[in-house]
């Protein structure tokens, strides 16, 4: 059964990944690019009311919701995190989408809904965090319909990380990770059926020590956290800003991009003459 807030204890907070402090916390986790990229891919993705959307690791929501808000269409947004669900329906209703929103404990890689069923799936970065990732890409093949696109906006390192910086992270997320470039991503996601048709690449922005501890302590100040027992509260206050912290660093060696991608009806003939937009 599934423990009260109050009853928590160091151990309980000592184990937990990011994911799962996520959904204690409740933060808004955003895709790479927040409201921007979301704005994008609903741009772009033709979405309307008649859609429907399967989104891959939804977290607390943000991104289900907001696609139902600016386009109508119907957003399905999995996660393997029950509290994160949990929050992400009651924010959908408090925004006024749930009849728009569905939200379902699901695998990526096993996922339980029909062939050729969505319009759109929308992958974020969560896939780099799958360890079976080619199985997981043939699930997002199979339950979109042809014609359909896939949205990813994988970020990857346009600097070398170090070692211990890496390992850093992987042990935060509780995932190994390999640092991977741009070319590793743009050659996993643009193989049969999915030809690439838009692609915008980002870096992030470098923000100060003093900005991540500020936006920390105002999500460490959340109402339901003060329920917590005066030891475990400070436990958890120092593990989250630590990681916030830790991800500062990483995500100043790394870049993002948005890519959309279409699954064809059949294999197409490479692009010859390609352009650059001019800036």
């Amino acid at each position: 059964m599934k423990k009260a807030i109050s009853d928590l204890t160091r151990q309980d907070i000592e184990c937990m990944d990011y994911n799962q402090l996520i959904g204690l916390v409740r933060e808004t986790n955003r895709p790479p690019g927040g409201l921007r990229s979301i704005v994008r891919i609903a741009q772009n993705s033709f979405l309307n009311d008649r859609k429907k959307v399967l989104e891959i690791g939804t977290s607390t929501g943000i991104t289900a919701i907001e696609l139902a808000r600016l386009t109508s269409a119907h957003i399905y947004g999995i996660d393997i995190n029950p509290a994160s669900l949990k929050e992400a329906r009651e924010r959908s209703e408090r925004y006024g989408v749930a009849n728009k929103t569905e939200f379902c404990l699901e695998d990526a890689t096993n996922l339980s809904f029909a062939p050729d069923y969505f319009d759109l799936v929308f992958c974020g970065n969560v896939t780099s965090l799958i360890s079976d990732r080619r199985k997981a890409l043939a699930e997002y093949s199979r339950v979109l319909k042809a014609g359909g696109i896939l949205a990813a906006i994988p970020m990857y390192y346009v600097r070398p990380p170090s070692t211990e910086l890496v390992e850093a992270v992987s042990e935060a997320i509780q995932v190994k990770i390999t640092p991977h470039d741009k070319q590793y991503w743009m050659d996993f996601f643009n193989v049969e059926p999915f030809h690439t048709f838009l692609t915008e690449d980002y870096t992030f922005d470098h923000i100060e020590q003093g900005t991540v501890d500020i936006f920390a302590q105002k999500i460490l100040a959340s109402e339901h956290l003060q329920e917590l027992k005066p030891e475990v509260k400070q436990l958890l206050d120092e593990k989250y800003t630590r990681h916030m912290q830790l991800f500062r660093e990483n995500l100043s060696h790394m870049g993002y991009s948005l890519l959309l991608l279409r699954k064809e009806h059949e294999p197409m003939d490479p692009e010859l003459f390609t352009s650059t937009r001019v800036r």
